[in-house]
């Protein structure tokens, strides 16, 4: 062999190397701290209060969404009896979503991760849908904050999900 077929060698010998090391460490970033898969790290972060194990840190992602859902269905509740302007739409997406999240749940136990995305993506619509909604009604900006900050949530949890194992 000569010497240029040596140094390719050598080359990409290296380069492997190289790459191999920096997956590693990438790898070992997501064991010590899942969120940085996330699009909304600091909320994610906020959310999962420091767990390290990405399967528990789904769950627990999921759960604090669900609680958050339910106090935003609980403010669309009392709008609607003042205003509609778009708040019933919120309404049966945020009971949408939260039976989504029941079902993502339920898909993390039984270790569903096909499901587990459908239904996180669902409720990631129910979300953006309520946004859209209520983009520019007035009156109505604490639905459509809750709606802003449900979608983030729920994008964390997608992203948490792909991680699952």
């Amino acid at each position: 062999m000569s010497t240029t077929t040596h140094m390719t060698i050598l080359g990409m010998i290296f380069l492997l190397l190289a790459a191999s090391c920096r997956s590693a460490a990438a790898f070992s970033l997501f064991l010590d701290d899942p969120c940085t898969v996330t699009d909304f790290p600091a909320l994610c972060r906020g959310t999962i209060k420091g767990q390290k194990n990405v399967n528990a840190a789904t769950d627990v992602a999921i759960a604090e969404l669900m609680k958050r859902t339910r106090q935003a269905r609980d403010i669309a509740k009392k709008e609607l009896k003042v205003l509609d302007g778009g708040v019933s739409t919120c309404l049966s997406n945020f009971n949408s979503a939260f039976d989504n999240l029941d079902k993502a749940l339920k898909n993390i136990k039984e270790g569903d991760r096909f499901s587990l995305n459908i239904n996180l993506s669902a409720a990631l619509t129910d979300y953006d849908t309520c946004s859209e909604t209520m983009k520019g009604t007035p009156g109505n900006n604490a639905i459509y904050k809750s709606a802003g900050v449900l979608y983030k949530m729920a994008d964390n949890c997608l992203a948490l999900s792909t991680l699952f194992n």
